[in-house]
């Protein structure tokens, strides 16, 4: 093999890499939308009801749980993230109270879906069966 050939090898090599990063990153992405498109409404209210919860629990404390914002490498940086983040939590106290207000809302719409749908079930059982029945 001469020394050209192994140049063009490591690009084609390096080049499948990066498009095998992306498609894989893509394919990460789309797979998380089409499986909330698949959701029933029971998941939905259990998913909104565990946001709510956690967002409640995260109002409470100075530093959320799963805060991946505060991670680095190099100590100065970590500490200076962390002052930044002290600083303008109770900005954030807000917001988090706000969404788990709105997801607590949306719990109970998400509730009331159920309801109607079960009615709607029904009575469609009931004309079905309205349908089935001989008439004189």
């Amino acid at each position: 093999m001469s020394p050209e050939n192994d140049e063009t090898d490591e690009t084609e090599e390096t080049e499948e890499s990066d498009a095998f990063q992306d498609l894989a990153r893509e394919l990460y992405w789309a797979q998380d939308r089409a499986s909330r498109a698949r959701m029933e409404t029971p998941e939905i209210r259990d998913r909104l009801h565990d946001l709510a919860a956690q967002l409640r629990a995260d109002e409470k404390v100075i530093i959320p749980h799963g805060e991946g914002n505060l991670a680095s490498p190099s100590r100065w940086r970590r500490q200076m993230k962390f002052r930044l983040f002290r600083l303008m939590r109770p900005i954030s106290w807000r917001y988090d109270r706000l969404i788990a207000d709105d997801a607590e809302l949306t719990t109970s719409l998400a509730e009331r879906l159920m309801a109607a749908e079960a009615e709607i079930a029904r009575l469609r059982a009931q004309l079905d069966g309205d349908d089935e029945a001989p008439r004189s």
